[in-house]
C-alpha cells in the first residue's frame, strides 16, 4: 500500500531544489527588468532570496511530514504545488526574457 511513498519522497526532494534553482535565477531577472534602480533592485534580490529559503524549507517540511506519517495525499499535494511553482517561475523567466528582445 505504501509503496509509493518513498519514491514520490526521493522525487519531491529533487524537484524542490531544482525548483529553489530556479527561483534563485529568475528572481534577479525580474527584479532587474522591473525595478529602475540598481541599488532598490540588489535589496529586492536579497529579499526575496531569503524568502525562497523560507518557502523551500516549508515545502521540504510538508514533503517530510507526509512521508513520515505515510501520507500519501499530503505528498502528492507537495508534489502538485511545487511543480506548480516551478511552471510559473518557468512561464515568468520566458515572458520576462521576451520582454527584452522586443
Amino acid at each position: 500500500m505504501d509503496h509509493y511513498l518513498l519514491p514520490l519522497f526521493i522525487v519531491n526532494i529533487v524537484i524542490i531544489l531544482a525548483d529553489a534553482a530556479i527561483g534563485y535565477h529568475v528572481a534577479p531577472a525580474l527584479m532587474r527588468r522591473f525595478t529602475p534602480d540598481p541599488e532598490t533592485a540588489d535589496l529586492s534580490v536579497r529579499g526575496m532570496r531569503t524568502m525562497l529559503g523560507g518557502v523551500v524549507a516549508l515545502y521540504m517540511f510538508f514533503n517530510c511530514l507526509g512521508y513520515f506519517r505515510h501520507n500519501g495525499i499530503m505528498l502528492m499535494a507537495v508534489t502538485a504545488i511545487v511543480v506548480v511553482d516551478m511552471g510559473a517561475q518557468l512561464v515568468v523567466k520566458r515572458k520576462v526574457g521576451k520582454g527584452r528582445e522586443e
